[in-house]
């Protein structure tokens, strides 16, 4: 979501062309490129400080003083010239400052594998989308919900952390160490010699508890690197806090002081997190000791005895941990004592840890492995009916907290997209997790079908209940050709439905190939509001899991797999039947194992490829821009880096005397937001905002209702000169944004800024001098829109007094 220009340069200015008429364009009295050019600058120094989307760029082509500029043509054949210094400038005499926060965003290549992470990323993001507005005390059954949200997302979160570290521990502890090494010995050796070392009857670390010890290094190894992830961004992207602190507003939570200063509660987050994590290899290591020191005839109480010993601490401190994760970080005081707390319990489960190492590989005569590792099938059964039980709970609390909302203002899925979207993460790094242990055991084995092993392959299995996410992956592969095929068929009668009105704006009495292509624009500019039915369609197998796991918590039958479901069905249709659903649950392995190696192809390319990053942006500025206040292992904000360093640079120009505009386009007009909201109260008279191609009212209004909307919007009108929003219809991320003045419940909106989308294409057929004809822009090239240096002489105007607005402009003053 980034602006193209950052990318090429500045297109130039385009000669003066015949645009459409009327509802198409902007009206002369509300155009902003209508206000008269002899307005100059306002008297007071001003600096028009602009911040670009999220694929950034470098600070020269940012600036626009680059040597060459496009003065004709396009990007692929066009005329250029020397850059002059009016050509730095929208406004002859006013600064122009970037803020380049790009490199928080890409560099290095290792940051590719951020995008595995991506369940951390959404279960994170639905933390911040529950509904309701948060500057109403929340009283009663609403308080009861409020808390009842924000707990169930975070231990929802502590399960996915638990979950990848099973899935490693499925890997190495239960199918290289117990099922391979231990369990088959020679045969294990025959079938992968690499494992000589672990499997040979002569081996040292052949033995039941020292193979599990040495399977024990992969979810280890797993949970160190998550670990150092979590603790070296905490790092990059530390800042101090600001000397004056900013003007609090109940309508705006953006607005308070420790907003974007997590460091604290994400430090206990992930000491709670880590603790889990070791607590559950701790357990694959215990259990299988402690179960054969409960069977075993020889060797007295003492084995058993410490065994249970250490499975009682192990509870008492992985139960605390997970306990933990719930203590609010809104108390500076809390925040220290729990953080306190939960390194201590994160050491005591280190120590734990060893203890039971040392436990596990106590030598005991007699010891064989068998089957699939004890403990690990019914830690993986819980843990999913558990991620059921919490996903209901965030349900039911947000439908309460939408109920409670006099006004809504549109919200996603009536208020249901947080739930739906932690559902969707679970989902995703179930079907990951599932794809990791099936692939794994597939290739260790040397089967190709985990059913129907041959005499030259071992016989490896994985838990169950993996099975049912391998066919839920395989169903969403499906739901996904199905939504493709509905999304395309919609987007056809969208532009049939658009073609009057183009002819109409255009005057145009024959439709042509432009005319189709202008209504293409159109209504491809207007599918993002079919994005909450494309997530409730995706919904639909994780529904059936989470039924399907309640029903077996709840009969006891923990370890359904697809294949006793089917056992039904009579005869012939029963072995097509059962046919059928090894196919799809193959199929779902290898799509969810092509799934993993394709977001990190997509992640390593996305942060060396600016094309690349700009197609996966969307998600992914939404996803990173909130702090981590749910998962510690979630990819890094940006925010928390980026708002704090633009407020203390705004504030110290407004110190100095300098006015300033900040100018925000895509998610950078989110940036631009927040960085208002935490401005000193001292800096607010001057300083003026320009959203342009801008999220903040069609996205994050309807996804994050609590933080943005029609009320947190007036409170940012409030809080600077002037406002002015541009957008355009073939713009598939931006739109108007409402406002509502007063204290809130259902009222008239008013519109910030453009009123009307701006006229893309600027006209129908090519310009004087030119042979092509005008592109469609879309999401691109707002800053060479007449209409915005036009906006910011407006603003300017309003800060200044150099110009008032005229009668009929919608440039939103708030002081």
């Amino acid at each position: 979501m980034s602006d193209p220009t950052a990318s090429h340069g500045a297109p130039g200015p385009e000669p003066a062309v015949p645009g459409p008429r009327t509802s198409a364009s902007v009206p002369p009295s509300s155009d902003p490129s209508s206000a008269p050019a002899g307005s100059g600058p306002p008297v007071r120094a001003c600096v028009e400080l602009r911040v670009h989307g999220v694929s950034g760029g470098q600070a020269e082509e940012l600036l626009d003083v680059e040597p060459a500029m496009r003065v004709g043509g396009d990007r692929l054949a066009g005329f250029f010239r020397w850059r002059r210094k009016a050509d730095t400038e929208t406004v002859p005499g006013v600064r122009r400052e970037i803020f380049a926060w790009g490199n928080l965003t890409s560099g290095s290549s290792s940051r590719a594998f951020w995008l595995l992470l991506l369940p951390f990323m959404l279960t994170n993001v639905a933390y911040w989308m529950r509904p309701g507005r948060m500057d109403r005390a929340p009283t009663g059954v609403r308080r009861l919900a409020n808390n009842a949200y924000g707990a169930s997302v975070r231990l929802l979160a502590l399960s996915l952390t638990m979950l990848i570290t099973l899935a490693a521990g499925g890997l190495g502890m239960d199918l290289v160490a117990w099922q391979c090494a231990a369990g088959q010995g020679e045969e294990c050796v025959r079938a992968r010699p690499w494992l000589a070392f672990l499997a040979s009857p002569a081996s040292v670390l052949s033995a039941p508890g020292t193979a599990l010890l040495v399977g024990a290094v992969l979810p280890v190894a797993v949970v160190v690197v998550l670990w150092r992830l979590s603790r070296r961004t905490a790092a990059d992207y530390e800042v101090v806090a600001a000397s004056v602190p900013p003007r609090p507003s109940a309508a705006a939570p953006l607005s308070h002081a420790g907003f974007w200063r997590n460091s604290e509660t994400m430090a206990r987050l992930r000491s709670a997190h880590i603790s889990v994590a070791l607590g559950t290899v701790t357990a694959l290591l215990l259990v299988p000791a402690f179960r054969h020191d409960l069977g075993s005839t020889t060797g007295g109480a003492g084995p058993w005895t410490a065994g249970a010993v250490l499975a009682a601490l192990l509870a008492v401190v992985v139960t605390a941990s997970s306990l933990s994760v719930l203590v609010p970080g809104v108390d500076p005081r809390w925040n220290a004592r729990a953080d306190r707390v939960c390194r201590r319990l994160r050491d005591a489960t280190l120590v734990l840890g060893i203890a039971v190492a040392v436990y596990t590989a106590w030598p005991r005569p007699g010891w064989a492995a068998s089957g699939r590792l004890p403990g690990n099938g019914a830690i993986l059964n819980t843990l999913f009916a558990v991620q059921v039980a919490l996903v209901l709970l965030m349900l039911v609390a947000a439908l309460i907290l939408f109920s409670a909302d006099r006004a809504h203002d549109g919200a996603a899925m009536r208020g249901l997209a947080g739930p739906a979207t932690a559902a969707l993460g679970t989902l995703l790094g179930g079907g990951f997790s599932a794809a990791l242990v099936y692939q794994g055991s597939l290739w260790l084995s040397g089967c190709g079908s985990l059913s129907t092993p041959g005499a030259d392959c071992l016989p490896l299995s994985a838990p169950p209940a993996y099975s049912w996410l391998q066919l839920a992956f395989a169903l969403e592969a499906a739901i996904a050709v199905g939504v493709v095929a509905v999304l395309t068929l919609e987007l056809r009668r969208s532009t049939r439905a658009h073609l009057p009105k183009v002819t109409e704006d255009y005057v145009r009495s024959v439709r042509d190939r432009r005319t189709w292509e202008i209504a293409r624009a159109r209504a491809a500019g207007r599918m993002t509001e079919v994005l909450p039915s494309v997530l409730a369609a995706f919904l639909f197998p994780a529904v059936a899991l989470g039924a399907l796991a309640l029903y077996s918590a709840l009969t006891g039958h923990l370890a359904a797999g697809p294949a006793p479901a089917a056992t039904a069905v009579a005869g012939e249709v029963r072995g097509i039947a059962q046919s059928t659903v090894s196919v799809l649950i193959g199929v779902g392995s290898l799509l969810g194992g092509a799934s993993l190696v394709t977001l990190a192809w997509i992640g390593r390319s996305a942060y060396r490829d600016r094309p690349t990053r700009q197609a996966v942006g969307a998600l992914w500025d939404v996803g990173t821009f909130w702090p981590r206040a749910a998962h510690p292992l979630a990819p890094p904000s940006y925010a928390e880096r980026a708002v704090p360093q633009l407020s203390a640079r705004v504030a110290m120009m407004t110190r100095e005397g300098t006015d300033v505009v900040l100018s925000g386009h895509s998610q950078g007009s989110v940036l631009a937001a927040a960085t208002v909201w935490q401005l000193p109260g001292d800096c607010l008279g001057r300083i003026a905002l320009i959203t342009h191609g801008s999220p903040l009212d069609r996205l994050y209004a309807r996804y994050f209702p609590a933080y943005f909307g029609p009320e947190p919007f007036a409170d940012l009108r409030d809080r600077v000169s002037a406002w002015h929003n541009l957008w355009r219809v073939t713009d598939a991320i931006a739109g108007p944004v409402r406002l509502r003045d007063g204290c809130g419940g259902p009222g008239p909106l008013r519109t910030v800024g453009q009123a009307e989308p701006l006229p893309d294409p600027r006209g129908y057929d090519a310009p004087p001098g030119e042979a092509r004809r005008p592109e469609i822009l879309g999401h691109s090239y707002y800053t060479s829109d007449p209409a915005y240096s036009g906006a910011l002489r407006l603003v300017m105007g309003a800060m200044g007094g150099a110009q008032a607005p005229q009668a009929g402009t919608v440039a939103e003053g708030g002081r």
